[in-house]
């Protein structure tokens, strides 16, 4: 296999299953986007294949309803097909699969590259490349109302609703709850069985729905801080980026690649209601401008995109990735 010269552009295909860019939610819809518009924009060939309806800037757009399709429709024009679903270790061309979730199996061979290193290391792997977000396009607000705020899937048990309701009552908080309305919380068991739904019956608690745009920036911009005591392994957590570029503080539990994105000049890790206490009393200490500073920095696309032409080009050197 020939090098590229280390400055040539590069032709790269990226594959995500489902319609592309999410209107509302969703992690992978919304980072292969945000991936494919800056490659384009530093000179690269992109050609994004992803579900009917899609549409991303400056690529060349393939339309596919299944894995198969998707993998019979990559053009052979490109120098790198990089998978962010409809996997394929082992593909006719060089190669790049990133995991955005958890797998429940081990990961067999290939390249592969995930979200934290966390996320690499509870995956028997070590490369990993932050998720980046276009900083220009995330609103920022300075003055702050008391309100605290929880966004996330509200019925999806890991992103822990329940500890949040529970907290705001036990310190007398005001609760902004997203993604999705209270009706939700009698859906799925391992809510319901926790009562979120009776426990969340109190004025202190506002319930948006689903939120996006306008509507969802607006909620970052004006938390007091944003609460997310999860109860799982998160990947990454794109809404931690979100909450610091709009300049709010973020209070969590040390999960996943939650210590990772989060230290004491943005936020707080708090596992007992002790340490949520000192959490709630010292966040109006954190100023709003830090926090847009350091996720400006730390995760911008522009940042994500040359780690992740890097990776490129040590696949196309013949490279397996460790």
């Amino acid at each position: 296999m020939s090098k590229l010269p280390p400055s040539s552009p590069l032709r790269v295909a990226l594959l995500v299953a489902g319609r592309v860019p999410a209107l509302q939610y969703g992690g992978t819809e919304r980072v292969v986007p945000w991936l494919a518009r800056e490659l384009a924009r530093q000179g690269h060939a992109v050609t994004v294949i992803a579900g009917r309806g899609s549409y991303v800037p400056g690529a060349r757009m393939i339309f596919a309803r299944s894995r198969e399709e998707a993998l019979a429709r990559v053009p052979l024009d490109v120098d790198l097909v990089h998978f962010h679903s409809w996997f394929a270790p082992g593909f006719k061309l060089p190669s790049l699969n990133t995991l955005h979730g958890n797998a429940p199996e081990a990961i067999g061979p290939g390249n592969w590259s995930f979200l934290s290193r966390d996320h690499a290391e509870r995956h028997g792997r070590t490369t990993f490349v932050y998720n980046g977000l276009p900083v220009e396009e995330h609103y920022f607000g300075a003055v702050k109302s008391p309100r605290y705020l929880f966004l996330a899937g509200i019925s999806r048990a890991g992103k822990n609703v329940t500890r949040a309701i529970k907290l705001a009552r036990d310190f007398d908080l005001e609760l902004d709850i997203a993604g999705g309305n209270r009706w939700k919380l009698l859906t799925r068991s391992a809510v319901r069985r926790e009562r979120a739904f009776f426990l969340s019956l109190d004025r202190r608690f506002r319930f948006h729905g689903m939120v996006g745009g306008w509507e969802k920036a607006k909620l970052f911009a004006e938390a007091r801080a944003f609460l997310y005591p999860i109860r799982w392994e998160e990947p990454f957590g794109l809404v931690i980026v979100e909450s610091l570029l709009a300049g709010t503080p973020v209070i969590a539990t040390p999960r996943g690649a939650m210590p990772e994105l989060i230290h004491p000049e943005v936020g707080f890790l708090a596992s007992s209601d002790e340490d949520f206490a000192a959490a709630f009393d010292g966040v109006g200490a954190i100023h709003p401008r830090r926090c847009r500073e350091y996720a400006a920095e730390s995760f911008n696309i522009a940042k994500t995109a040359a780690r992740y032409l890097a990776l490129y080009r040590r696949v196309l050197d013949g490279e397996t990735l460790p």
